[in-house]
């Protein structure tokens, strides 16, 4: 009887000692976080974005910011940069988003910056 008792708490341990001795990912470093030194090229099938230079779209406002200075649209394809999608722009104006509302059609042109930001200018259609 106490054999049995022995083998049934060895079982139990070895159960026990199992389930926490699951496989772990390899932990990885934050070296791929870094910033690359390779420039950044544009989604698939599009260019690389030319830097300073304004590309015309045309959208639906679906947020704006005044505080923060952004606006989100529902763009079609912006030709040569980017697929139509929604997004967030920043304006270097703050006056232009007092010119729009949320639903309006409105007509723009995105410049990206050295920095990497999309700067928007905006007219309502």
């Amino acid at each position: 009887m106490r054999f049995l008792k022995l083998l049934y708490f060895g079982l139990v341990v070895l159960a026990v000692g199992h389930s926490g001795c699951q496989r772990q990912p390899p932990k990885t470093s934050d070296a791929h976080l870094a910033p690359s030194a390779t420039p950044m090229t544009g989604p698939a099938g599009f260019p690389t974005p030319v830097m300073n230079k304004p590309y015309p779209g045309t959208g639906v406002v679906a947020a704006i910011n005044r505080k923060e200075g952004w606006i989100e649209i529902n763009h079609e394809d912006i030709k040569d940069l980017m697929p139509a999608m929604q997004m967030e722009f920043n304006v270097q104006d703050k006056t232009l988003l007092d010119r729009v509302a949320v639903g309006d059609r409105v007509d723009f042109a995105i410049i990206e910056t050295p920095k990497g930001e999309y700067l928007i200018d905006i007219n309502k259609k």
